[in-house]
């Protein structure tokens, strides 16, 4: 929660606005949501503000006592040993321009925000040496709701310098933003605003575009999404097992023996089975995509809590080069979070064991059997086809979840004349997981749209968390009893399930059965 509350009006909401102040401490995601969605007023602490200008002073007591520092009183890359003749208030913004060559589509809005957040907050660490002005600077176009235009591409992972740079060049005036919504040039904006041009001074430019912020936005926002996916896919999961008339002993016993991911996974599919008792098939054992719920529910909560973990660690770590420690300007490799990269790099397997769970229950009930249900969901009494040709857009879906799976944070570059040799491409397994998420996500709505013919076919009234999936179906599709064109029905599905109602209703029937905040916070 914010750290001070202060309710002010919101220019473009008409609502109040708490504020949030930032003292370098780590961030939740939540947090970061609200910000980047412009729900929150940012503020930077001014005791750190304090240690901000301590760190700078130390970097103008370097250069004027005649110290080389990288990126300040040279060149960077493969001409970091070309000495630049530099008095402390020489303006230093040919170097953000320098490295202003994204391209793209633009990042959304949100993220940009919550990427200079985390600029703000890395830096009230009093370790980057930028100036208080660098950070008021940020703060002002956050107040004044100007959001640079960043287009996407231009990041290899070890600091956003082709995105970041778009983010300070709009501060000096340059450039495209977003100025209350609508698109204008940041001169515009900026006088509109009463805001003056930001001139970079020392070690300000490298300091803007010199960090990977908007890779830990984009990670947040993505990992908030995969978490919202999870629980939704629970919930068709437990109606497609509720459909096939599942056992649910198995996830019983997850709750006692399994692991503490699986076993609050368990607890919360044997609540949705307490809900809605229906009688199971006469099976001794259910196939293993209905049996090994809990477990890979859990499992696939678990690798997205870890990677949230280390995304909010990183909220708060200063990834620059080079840092001020202890009073002194110092060579750092923090521009390489690498562990961020390899945790972010196990959401995706995770997903795709998720994926594969969901594809073999929708082929499953697809074929029908097991004494309840028929072949493709159909009365064999009518001529139709039914819902067979469907599981081949499922198995498409669930293809594309896999084929983002290879490893890309080892790819081997060597830029800047050698000096530059490792990367993490975090960017680029960022981009693969929304791509994995969007291709589960209407995996989801298939299978919700099976387990409602399913219970219908045999006369179930669901309750509960299957009544949820079922009613978020039925409001807009109806029951199968002839062939039709199915692509609305199921892109219908897909934005009811995961609509804001629907996602903040799935998430308080989760946090009622179960506290464990591994699987459902964040």
């Amino acid at each position: 929660m914010p750290a001070a509350v202060e309710v002010m009006l919101d220019d473009r909401t008409a609502s109040p606005r708490e504020t949030v102040i930032l003292d370098g401490s780590p961030l939740r995601l939540s947090t970061l949501s609200l910000i980047g969605r412009g729900l929150l007023h940012v503020v930077p602490c001014e005791v750190r503000l304090v240690e901000v200008a301590k760190a700078y002073e130390a970097v103008r007591g370097a250069v004027e006592g005649g110290r080389q520092l990288y990126g300040v009183t040279t060149g960077v890359g493969a001409i970091k040993d070309r000495s630049i003749a530099l008095a402390a208030s020489a303006d230093r913004t040919d170097l953000v321009r320098a490295h202003h060559f994204g391209v793209g589509e633009p990042l959304p809005p949100e993220i940009v925000r919550a990427g200079i957040a985390i600029r703000v907050n890395t830096a009230l660490s009093g370790m980057v040496g930028c100036s208080p002005e660098l950070v008021r600077a940020y703060v002002a176009a956050l107040d004044a709701d100007i959001v640079p235009v960043v287009r996407r591409l231009g990041s290899i992972g070890a600091a956003d310098i082709g995105l970041m740079s778009q983010v300070a060049t709009a501060l000096a005036g340059e450039g495209q933003v977003f100025h209350r919504g609508v698109l204008k040039s940041a001169e515009e904006a900026l006088r509109e605003a009463g805001l003056t041009p930001l001139v970079f001074r020392l070690k300000d430019a490298l300091s803007a575009v010199s960090t990977n912020a908007l890779t830990v936005a984009s990670a947040g926002a993505t990992l908030i999404e995969a978490a919202q996916l999870i629980r939704v896919a629970m919930a068709t999961g437990s109606s497609a097992a509720a459909a096939l008339r599942a056992s649910p002993e198995p996830w019983r016993v997850a709750t006692r023996i399994g692991s503490p991911r699986e076993a609050a996974a368990g607890t919360v599919l044997m609540a949705v089975a307490d809900a809605f008792p229906w009688a199971p098939a006469t099976h001794l054992h259910d196939p293993l995509s209905l049996r090994m719920m809990a477990q890979i529910f859990g499992a696939s909560a678990g690798v997205v809590a870890f990677a949230a973990a280390s995304v909010e660690a990183a909220t708060a770590r200063p990834d620059d080069n080079p840092v001020v420690i202890d009073g002194i300007p110092m060579t750092s490799g923090g521009s390489l979070p690498l562990e961020l990269a390899l945790t972010l790099q196990s959401v995706g397997p995770g997903l795709a064991h998720l994926a594969r769970n969901i594809l073999n229950r929708i082929i499953l009930i697809a074929n029908g059997g097991r004494g309840v249900l028929p072949a493709n969901l159909v009365s064999e009494a009518t001529d139709a086809t039914g819902f067979g040709p469907l599981v081949k857009l499922a198995g498409d879906l669930a293809s594309r979840v896999m084929a983002d799976l290879a490893p890309v944070s080892a790819m081997p570059l060597l830029i800047a004349g050698g000096m530059e040799d490792e990367a993490m491409f975090a960017p680029l397994i960022v981009e693969r997981l929304n791509r994995q998420i969007a291709s589960l996500k209407m995996l989801t709505a298939i299978e919700a749209l099976l387990a409602a013919q399913g219970l219908d076919m045999q006369g179930l009234k669901p309750a509960g968390l299957v009544g949820m999936v079922y009613d978020s179906v039925r409001s807009e599709v109806a029951f199968l009893e002839k062939d039709r064109a199915l692509s609305l029905d199921i892109e219908t599905i897909e934005r009811n399930l995961f609509q804001p109602a629907l996602l903040e209703t799935v998430r308080n029937f989760y946090e009622s059965i179960t506290t464990d905040e591994l699987i459902f916070s964040r």
